[in-house]
């Protein structure tokens, strides 16, 4: 979706120029691509095996109404877990990844989660496994979860 914001933006763009230029379309595509320009966002995500061992991921269901505004307003302790979060809501996923998501990934989701489970909230960890699964999104509950598995007191001492 964000893709095809940025090519409609550029594409408008380009038009403005050629409008104010004087110039045919095809001048002014030369000068602006519809291409997205990388601004620090990082590839299309298409599947969770490429997040192990960088993220811990937090899966919220869409039955939970204010999930995304609760993780959102928890991002200083979210950032500081390496914690990626993705919420299924009324066919969309939501996330703060930073880059596109893959229609594969959101299939991967549904059928390994979201779909098989009475649980709305699953926490992986960043060796890609199942580490939790809850009716309700705790996050204090989450955060001390995570604060207590092996991998995270390391990350906290060595950044003492």
């Amino acid at each position: 979706m964000t893709t095809i914001i940025q090519a409609l933006a550029a594409l408008r763009l380009n038009l403005a120029l050629s409008l104010v230029l004087g110039l045919g379309f095809s001048s002014a595509s030369t000068l602006l691509s519809a291409e997205p320009v990388d601004e620090g966002t990082d590839p299309p995500l298409a599947e969770l095996g490429s997040l192990r061992w960088q993220h811990r991921i937090i899966l919220v269901d869409v039955q939970i109404p204010d999930a995304v505004a609760r993780l959102r307003a928890e991002q200083p302790e979210i950032d500081e877990r390496d914690i990626l979060w993705f919420v299924r809501d009324q066919g969309l996923l939501r996330t703060n990844y930073p880059g596109a998501i893959e229609a594969r990934l959101k299939q991967e989701l549904e059928q390994r989660f979201f779909s098989r489970s009475d649980a709305v909230v699953f926490l992986i960890g960043k060796d890609g496994g199942l580490k939790a699964s809850a009716g309700e999104l705790d996050l204090p509950a989450l955060f001390e979860r995570i604060d207590a598995m092996p991998m995270r007191r390391r990350e906290m001492e060595s950044r003492e």
